[in-house]
């Protein structure tokens, strides 16, 4: 579903928004819940491009600290 909705617009609720901050860490997650990412190509698009994002950078170091 996800895939899909990423297929037709940019982010998640069309503009960059808090959906895409609330999911990201979510999706972070997929290698240990073993989902590969190529297997959803917008969703790895989104994801890679939300990573991009100096703010999320630095909000994903947090946890590593």
């Amino acid at each position: 579903m996800l895939n899909q909705q990423l297929g037709q617009q940019e982010y998640l609720a069309g503009a960059y928004s808090i959906a895409d901050i609330a999911t990201y860490p979510w999706v972070w997650r997929h290698d240990g819940h073993h989902i590969a990412l190529e297997d959803y190509p917008n969703v790895k698009r989104w994801y890679e491009q939300i990573g991009l994002r100096p703010a999320v950078k630095r909000g994903m170091e947090i946890p590593r600290k």
